[in-house]
């Protein structure tokens, strides 16, 4: 369950690089644009795989019944930013 760790950490970071890639959506800044193109990447490129499949897969474990190895607090910020991409992509894009 090695894997289900790295992925968790990897789907962590990939939050982290949501939150202010959703604030440089909402402000522009043009004197810095390598580096807002590559928050505003990683964070949207990475966290529209990685946290849903993390999500999917604590899903799946959790109705096999078996023991998920991971600490409950990257679970639960991984849980909070797959509900924060949701509510951007039903709520946000549609309007």
């Amino acid at each position: 369950m090695r894997w289900l760790l790295f992925l968790s950490r990897v789907a962590f970071l990939s939050g982290v690089m949501l939150i202010p890639a959703f604030g440089m959506l909402f402000y522009n800044r043009d004197k810095e644009e390598p580096v807002s193109s590559a928050i505003i990447t990683a964070g949207f490129g990475l966290a529209l795989i990685m946290i849903p499949l993390a999500n999917l897969i604590y899903l799946i474990l959790i109705i096999a019944g078996k023991k998920i190895s991971v600490p409950r607090w990257i679970i639960l910020f991984n849980t909070i930013c797959f509900i924060v991409l949701l509510l951007y992509f039903f709520y946000i894009e549609v309007v």
